[in-house]
């Protein structure tokens, strides 16, 4: 009785949602893996924020210049409502990380819908328009892709681990990929997977990005600037679009070459994958979140990652392109 009444409460919450063109779609490892592009596109994301952490990346993605996706839960943005303004008016994407984290796969219909719903409500309510989910665990089913459909959203997973939340990896470049590989020198690309309410993590972002860079990253994009394979004339760390071709300057420029160079206002340096100098991560001044961070940084989070992120018998695996 109990299930029929779950089925039924889906089904009237479907059917009263608007009708929305986009169809729902399921971009896992493999698509990721597969995704054609012409140079190494890197998309940082971070799950389950935001955090009291969360200001300090922000710091340190804005001196790299570098867009990031956040998966965020609804509990957390409901906690820090200006953390998600604010990464959104920095540049940032935002996606549906549902709103307590549950196991999708082990919950009825109707709870499927209320936390994905839910969080959709409270992210667009803070200026976001969150177009991607990120199932937890990467745990989902046919209800949750139905549900994502209706939302005008996709399910989004990740293409490397950094199981960030056990132990920081020792060379992040040589993480292993959702089909057990690890990129040669100079080829490695995809979607990364880390998680901005453990401080190791964001206080490691220096080294992440110098990991990343040497291994072949040669752009740092958002979820959908991967998966739109966006081509444009900024390479590297520098993701801003500019208005009119800029003189670029390369490691191999000769010195003499580059003090004859007048860059205009605005003008950015150039340089090819893994040899720019780069900026150590400052630490973030305390930014205060709705007058007071009333939640002290060292409060442990609930959230249970004995599967987190993701037990590799959750994650549904699609068949290798052929």
């Amino acid at each position: 009785m109990k299930g029929m009444l779950c089925c039924a409460f889906l089904m009237v919450y479907l059917s009263i949602q608007p009708l929305v063109t986009v169809q729902a779609s399921v971009v896992d490892g493999n698509v990721i893996i597969d995704q054609p592009m012409h140079e190494n596109l890197c998309a940082l994301t971070f799950d389950d924020g935001p955090s009291a952490y969360t200001p300090q990346l922000l710091d340190m993605l804005a001196e790299y210049g570098i867009p990031a996706t956040f998966f965020l839960l609804g509990k957390n943005a409901e906690r820090y409502p200006a953390l998600v303004r604010r990464i959104v008016a920095e540049g940032h994407e935002v996606g549906n990380h549902t709103y307590s984290h549950p196991n999708l796969r082990s919950i009825g219909p109707a709870r499927k819908a209320e936390q994905l719903q839910r969080t959709d409500t409270i992210l667009r309510g803070l200026g976001a328009k969150p177009i991607y989910i990120r199932p937890p665990y990467g745990s989902y089913d046919e209800y949750t892709v139905k549900i994502a459909e209706k939302l005008g959203a996709s399910l989004v997973l990740w293409s490397l681990d950094s199981r960030d939340w056990k132990r920081l990896p020792d060379n992040y470049a040589t993480l292993r990929s959702t089909r057990g590989t690890v990129y040669a020198p100079g080829t490695l690309r995809g979607v990364f997977l880390f998680h901005d309410i453990h401080a190791r993590t964001v206080e490691d972002l220096p080294r992440i990005i110098r990991d990343l860079r040497a291994g072949g990253c040669q752009r740092f994009v958002t979820i959908s600037d991967y998966l739109e394979g966006l081509i444009d004339p900024e390479p590297g760390l520098h993701m801003k679009r500019a208005g009119a071709p800029q003189p670029v300057v390369t490691s191999s420029t000769p010195a003499n070459v580059l003090d004859s160079i007048n860059l205009t206002e605005g003008a950015m340096r150039v340089y090819p994958a893994g040899t720019a100098p780069l900026p150590m991560g400052r630490a973030s001044v305390p930014w205060q979140v709705e007058g007071t961070l009333e939640h002290s940084v060292d409060k442990p989070q609930t959230i249970d990652h004995d599967l987190h992120e993701e037990s590799p018998s959750s994650v549904p695996v699609a068949a290798p392109a052929s």
